[in-house]
């Protein structure tokens, strides 16, 4: 029998320990070779639990803010990846801001984003609505700022939720989008927004979710900000805890599967038939027991060795083969899987900020796309597959050229 540990989310003594990834880096934490040779890179132990008592699935340890949210010399502190960058991405959050528009606002209400990156949703809202981005990361939130959004370098918790309600007044929607299961202190969120909430406001996050996560035996989702791994009966939990109940949620295919789950005060909105079918299905694949997660830990030990067969094939047929994506997906995978230099020549992304620097633990260089482009590879191995489509369109010459691109989940294989 495992042992119990704490529940982060409801102090139960009642998580066990399902996974473990091994030693791992800080996911986003691209370090030049200066700060490879001082050897000091900061590892931790990948672990992941299920807890039987509010059914919340999280890291069993959380790597503490300040390893992976550094502030640079000024103070400020600086985020990798800026949302807008992505084309899929900007039209995704214009239908998400339309959505709540046009179904839970009225003109002239406040609207508040949580960690709202460059302002990618809430540049999309119509001039009636009075909208605020609350992005701590510096170097987003001036892009924000840029575009005209007004935008506080903070951290939401309950306390800013006060000062934001004296200030401003009460909010008709506050959203977030892949933020909330980075937040250490969950409680205080909901207790936050539960406060800036206007009467009838409605609460809308998107992140991940479980279901899909065990589906796609997704384990490239589990790093060190993804703290939490959300399902709708967990969510339903903790909502509880704080007078707001979950009324809706709808699956979408962006991030690699993730749902939007809609929350308000308990009785001020009527709970839809596709939440029932959401809950129903959970119940369907236990997934309030830690059945499907034992099962999950097996399935995912047989992909590494599945991916490691398939990379030692092509290097004994002579091919080069190099990674596309500097992304904490592909961190997890190529350390997990302890996949380095001897397997990848490099990494390529358009990010100029990871270019010149390395993947964290494993320490492939990261090149620019142009690299890349003057002199393709037979193979390249994906570490962002939620932007599969995106990649491969921008890539046609690489693929008419007779390259191929591999990748790592539900199954290791080469895309034909």
């Amino acid at each position: 029998m495992s042992e119990k540990l704490t529940c982060h989310a409801c102090s139960a003594k009642s998580l066990t320990k399902f996974l473990s990834l091994g030693k791992m880096p800080v996911s986003n934490a691209y370090p030049t070779q200066k700060e490879i040779d001082q050897g000091n890179e900061y590892l931790y132990d990948l672990e992941v639990g299920f807890c039987d008592s509010c059914k919340m699935v999280q890291l069993t340890n959380f790597v503490p803010y300040d390893k992976y949210i550094v502030p640079d010399q000024s103070g400020k502190t600086n985020y990798a990846f800026f949302s807008s960058t992505s084309k899929a991405m900007q039209a995704h959050f214009a239908d998400f801001a339309k959505q709540l528009q046009t179904e839970y606002l009225k003109p002239g209400q406040n609207v508040a984003e949580i960690g709202g990156n460059d302002g990618i949703m809430l540049q999309s809202f119509d001039k009636d609505y009075h909208v605020l981005n609350i992005e701590p990361s510096s170097n987003v939130a001036a892009v924000s700022r840029e575009k005209g959004i007004e935008t506080i370098e903070e951290f939401f918790n309950e306390d800013l939720a006060k000062k934001l309600v004296k200030q401003k007044g009460r909010f008709g929607a506050i959203a977030s989008s892949n933020v909330v299961l980075n937040i250490h202190d969950i409680n205080s969120v909901v207790k936050g927004v539960e406060h800036m909430l206007d009467k009838g406001g409605v609460f809308a996050m998107q992140d991940p979710y479980l279901g899909r996560i065990l589906q796609d035996k997704a384990f490239d989702q589990i790093y060190d900000e993804h703290v939490w791994y959300f399902s709708v009966s967990s969510l339903s939990n903790l909502f509880e805890r704080h007078g707001m109940e979950v009324f809706d949620a709808e699956l979408h295919e962006v991030h690699g599967g993730s749902m939007r789950v809609f929350a308000s005060r308990k009785g001020e909105r009527e709970k839809t038939s596709r939440l029932q079918r959401i809950l129903e299905q959970e119940t369907e694949l236990q997934m309030d027991t830690i059945l499907p997660y034992q099962q999950f830990a097996a399935d995912v030990e047989g992909i590494k060795n599945e991916l490691r067969t398939l990379l030692d094939g092509l290097k004994s047929d002579g091919k080069r083969i190099v990674g596309y994506a500097a992304a904490s997906k592909g961190t997890i995978i190529l350390n997990y899987a302890n996949i380095g230099r001897n397997y990848l020549d490099y990494i390529v992304d358009s990010t100029p900020f990871k270019q010149g620097r390395f993947i964290p633990g494993v320490h492939i260089p990261i090149v620019s796309p142009e690299t890349f482009r003057a002199n393709y590879p037979d193979y390249a191995l994906l570490g962002a597959r939620n932007h599969e489509k995106e990649i491969m369109g921008k890539e046609g010459d690489f693929i008419r050229n007779g390259g191929k691109f591999i990748v790592s989940i539900p199954t290791p294989k080469i895309i034909k």
